[in-house]
């Protein structure tokens, strides 16, 4: 370990302590009228010395910046490739990470005092795990420096004084908004006590000890005052301990996609039953309803008074031709972009958090979502869940915008390129979602996972295998790569438990030559069992069990489901079961 240290050392000298040593040449002629001659930050840029959202990313990435600008802001650079190189690299020096550098300790050890003897995990969450009365630690080995982490466990109040605010501009400085503690005195006497997220001159927005946002105005409050010191205590460790939590600490590097290893608490009854019935003002779901219909009943707005309506407040994603659906629960409205989230105040648009990611690469994603369609999100409880553009379903934490889970629900090693441009759908305690890119060869499909660790639940190809019911309708080799894609979010029917989900065009699209015939289920709309039953066809309401995946619901406790189905109409018309082995 001594080694590796010294080594990065080497390879970092003075790391975030000082700008002068190896400053280029260009740098002073290019980029100081902007991030200042000390690389401090000025009226125009950022700061590049100690700047968290540089270090979490590589040298590569830097360069690419300097090269290509960034859309709205930093021009772009046409530099020989050795100096940009050099910028690159110098920059990266500027932000060595807590990871880069390295701790010595017992990482097995750290782990367990965080989420056991040090209780750091009563309010922080690592990769999914632990609460979120305070910020997100699952990368914060490549946010912060070795000695800003010392700093944070072992003076928190000294560390959060000196830091700005997470709904604060990444070109700003917003001091005491670092999850400050905070109570607020309302009109009527009373008082609330919360984290103080974000404010503004005339708002603020407070997460109180219990997990919930309080968003309010200053017509609604008479006065806020900070607690002197930070939620968070001093580290209350041996020697021992504190080395082996920094050295955990410090290997903690963002979440891996995969689903999580261990289970989690079930979904609140509560958190599903306000998805089947929302709340008077509430939009939870990319429709408002799991119908589908897209009705409001309020009525504050109306054929008399639209024409007076007016701007009350704008939020601007840096995003070209957005089609996404802004949901609203609880006062929170969450919009979205491609590989992009955003919690604002629905009142006055102020930031709570943002969660964005790199966009897939140009090339391996298809058409829409190469462009950066994106339609919306879902939510459920505290989590809310994003499709990206290359196809993996995410799962950020509803109070922080933390990255609980991420997987990738593309077939492994099936035919051509996956993307996702539509809103997920919560039915119950899954998340269904569904692939676009259908206008190149594909199998169309969706998948359903457990909102809870994004392990699989189901697959439905939209395509019939060589064999299966349906597929005598398709002659020609198209079949295997048809297409029917599954872009746009579909629909529930709570009564019945059946999922409606609508199909896109066959592949080849405009010539049939290779996929005569009928071509069942492209064009569509697929009715299935949420339970992962399968297909209910017009004819013979045959439901098929996708025998490629275990099968599993709240309903049947995750057990596999084997053998095909029969679904026979009743005199009301809805489908009722039996199994074929049980007659």
């Amino acid at each position: 370990m001594g080694i590796a240290t010294a080594t990065l050392w080497l390879a970092f000298p003075a790391a975030a302590q000082s700008a002068d040593r190896g400053r280029p040449e260009q740098y002073a002629k290019l980029c100081a009228a902007c991030h200042g001659e000390t690389a401090n930050g000025g009226e125009r840029g950022p700061a590049l010395l100690d700047n968290r959202a540089l270090r979490s990313r590589t040298e590569k990435q830097i360069h690419d910046v300097i090269q290509n600008g960034k859309s709205g802001g930093m021009p772009a650079f046409a530099l020989p490739e050795d100096q940009l190189q050099l910028l690159a690299r110098w920059v990266r020096s500027l932000n060595v990470s807590a990871y880069d550098l390295g701790s010595p300790g017992d990482l097995a050890a750290g782990e367990r005092f965080f989420f056991d003897k040090g209780r750091c995990a009563s309010c922080h969450m690592v990769r999914g795990h632990g609460e979120s009365n305070g910020p997100d630690l699952s990368g914060i080995g490549r946010e912060l420096t070795l000695a800003q982490l010392e700093q944070a466990l072992d003076e928190p109040t000294a560390w959060a004084a000196g830091r700005s605010g997470g709904g604060c501009p990444s070109w700003a400085w917003c001091p005491g908004q670092g999850w400050s503690l905070v109570n607020v005195r309302l009109l009527d006497g009373s008082s609330v006590r919360g984290l103080l997220r974000s404010q503004g001159k005339h708002d603020l927005q407070l997460q109180t000890l219990d997990g919930h946002l309080r968003l309010l105005l200053d017509t609604e409050y008479r006065e806020i005052s900070r607690e002197q010191k930070s939620y968070m205590p001093a580290l209350n460790a041996s020697n021992e301990e504190r080395r082996d939590l920094l050295a955990y600490l410090s290997r903690l590097d963002g979440v891996t996609a995969g689903p999580l290893a261990k289970e989690q608490a079930p979904i609140p009854t509560s958190a599903i039953d306000e998805i089947l019935n929302p709340k008077s003002g509430d939009w939870p779901t990319y429709n408002g309803l799991l119908s589908a219909n897209r009705h409001s009943p309020l009525t504050q707005i109306n054929a008399q008074n639209v024409s007076r309506l007016k701007p009350e407040w704008t939020y601007t994603l840096p995003y070209a031709g957005l089609q996404t659906t802004p949901l609203v629960s609880e006062g929170v409205m969450y919009v979205s972009g491609p590989n992009r989230v955003c919690a604002l105040d629905s009142r006055t648009g102020r930031e709570i958090w943002c969660y964005s990611r790199a966009r897939g690469t140009a090339g391996a994603i298809p058409g829409d979502a190469a462009k950066g369609a994106n339609r919306g999100v879902a939510l459920l409880g505290d989590r809310i869940f994003l499709a990206t553009d290359n196809a993996h379903l995410i799962c950020l934490n509803r109070l922080t915008g933390g990255l609980m889970w991420d997987v990738d629900f593309t077939i492994p090693g099936a035919p051509g390129r996956y993307g996702s441009t539509g809103a997920p759908l919560v039915v119950g305690d899954l998340v269904v979602t569904g692939v676009s890119g259908g206008d190149a060869p594909l199998q169309g499909f969706i998948a359903a996972y457990k909102a809870t660790t994004g392990q699989l639940a189901w697959r439905f190809r939209t395509l019939p295998i060589r064999g299966e019911p349906g597929s005598e309708t398709w002659k020609g080799p198209a079949l295997d790569t048809g297409g029917a894609a599954t872009w746009l979010t579909g629909s529930y029917d709570p009564e019945t438990g059946l999922l409606y989900w609508p199909t896109g065009n066959p592949f080849p699209d405009t010539n049939g030559d290779q996929r005569g015939g009928d071509n069942a289920r492209r064009e569509s709309r697929e009715v299935g069992r949420c339970d992962g039953c399968g297909l209910l066809q017009r004819q013979g309401l045959l439901c098929e069990p996708d025998r490629r995946v275990s099968v599993g619901t709240a309903g049947d406790g995750g057990r596999r489901r084997s053998g095909p189905h029969r679904f026979s109409e009743g005199r009301d018309r809805r489908a009722g079961a039996s199994d074929r082995r049980e007659g």
